[in-house]
């Protein structure tokens, strides 16, 4: 899996030259389709005394392995009031599971697989760098019910408050489940950072296929208990992306000075979600339906294929790559601009997917990561990175174009000016 990073060009709130609309048809049933899945959020912390650095033979580090324990992660980010900045309540609740990994850096030209170890590169805190999440397992409850996975991510490090850190941020492909999670597909993002002592914290979004109901339920979990703080100075935000109905939803093509299309400026409505899981009892592990609630902004984005002439499927070892950028507003109760994020995506794997009550037609599984480049309004000035988990049906036009993101956002916050105490739980 190769990295290339995005060059679009991208005005905030206006976007790259717009070409001729592409009319997006809505199909309730396929909206159903795509979103019969499970999604939910974990947080990991490392254990101690349960592994480390992976140390080279001359000094230094090549990468991680160590076991980390999955706890409950409730993210809370709604309408806000008016006069009022964003703000998210974020709860670390008990341990759920756990995360056995081995990851490895990686030269930037080196073409990762499950069953290929690469060369020994040594990690180097200094600049951004790609690695392989080259074993990587969740357990969840008892153990007996989970899945291994395999992906790749990189390093960014960074000063923040005069302190350095090696914030991290991946894509990961479901490759094997066992117990409930046995014959299902799906993908995870994850996005953190290595600590000073080799372990991994952070949030990892997940996103399973779930048709026939196994994973998921419509019930209330237990309360989320025994709250942590384990990353204070940053706060997480949370939202849905899906297509609108309004003339600002059409999708269009940008082209280039040189008059070819470049990328095609997709429009979504951003919502208010909830997702979650527990274990507990004979169920052991479930995942709430999640739920996607009332519009509380909107996204402008544009994005094309990374690799010139690269085949347009995606599959499990050879995902289709992308890179983008977008602009993502949030609104307060009277639908006014409190802020706005602009990202880039630097790294996007797509990988192709058949739903089982509409198997001629190819749907479309996500992940994606990349840095906050510019924040206005109560956003001025952020810092952090951007990253999530989608599914989508896209016909050509104008055919039914149906997507449900899950964004993530990572602010570094250290005053908790975007932190709410509460959500609505």
């Amino acid at each position: 899996m190769a990295n290339q990073s995005a060059s679009l060009d991208f005005a905030t709130g206006a976007g790259p030259p717009l070409g001729e609309a592409v009319p997006v048809a809505h199909d309730p049933r396929l909206q159903r389709l795509v979103d019969q899945a499970a999604g939910f959020n974990l947080f990991a912390i490392p254990q101690r005394e349960s592994g480390g650095a992976i140390p080279a033979p001359g000094g230094g580090a090549i990468g991680l392995q160590l076991s980390e324990a999955l706890h409950r992660f409730d993210i809370d980010l709604g309408l806000a009031p008016v006069g009022t900045d964003v703000q998210a309540s974020n709860r670390v609740g008990e341990r759920v599971g756990q995360l056995d990994l081995r990851w490895l850096i990686i030269p930037q030209d080196f073409r990762a697989l499950p069953d290929r170890e690469p060369p020994p590169t040594l990690l180097d805190r200094s600049r951004s760098q790609r690695f392989t999440m080259q074993e990587t397992a969740f357990a969840f409850g008892d153990g007996r019910s989970g899945f291994r996975s395999f992906g790749t991510g990189r390093t960014f490090p960074v000063a923040l408050r005069g302190q350095p850190k090696l914030l991290v941020a991946a894509v990961g492909n479901l490759t094997k489940g066992f117990g409930k999670f046995q014959s299902h597909e799906g993908n995870f993002t994850l996005c953190g950072e290595i600590t000073p002592d080799h372990g991994f914290l952070g949030h990892l979004i997940v996103r399973v296929q779930d048709p026939q109901g196994i994973l998921r339920t419509q019930a209330d979990l237990a309360p989320l208990q025994h709250e942590l703080d384990p990353d204070p100075e940053f706060t997480y935000l949370l939202f849905a992306g899906q297509k609108g109905r309004g003339p600002d939803q059409v999708n269009r093509f940008s082209f280039g000075p040189n008059g070819q299309m470049r990328a095609l400026n997709v429009s979504t409505e951003l919502k208010h979600l909830r997702m979650g899981c527990a274990v507990s009892g004979p169920e052991g592990f479930l995942a709430r339906d999640f739920q996607v609630g009332e519009v509380i902004g909107r996204e402008i984005g544009a994005g094309r294929g990374s690799e010139p002439g690269a085949d347009p499927s995606g599959s499990a070892l050879r995902p289709f790559l992308f890179e983008g950028v977008a602009r993502y507003s949030l609104n307060d109760s009277r639908d006014r601009e409190v802020g706005a994020l602009t990202t880039n995506v630097l790294e996007g794997r797509r990988f192709d997917m058949r739903l089982p009550e509409d198997p001629q037609d190819v749907a479309w599984r996500f992940g994606f990561f990349g840095p906050v480049v510019l924040g206005s309004g109560c956003f001025s000035g952020a810092q952090g990175m951007f990253y999530g988990a989608s599914a989508s049906i896209f016909r050509p036009p104008p055919g039914a174009h149906m997507i449900t993101h899950f964004y993530a956002a990572r602010l570094h916050d250290p005053h908790g000016r975007f932190r709410a105490a509460r959500g609505r739980l």
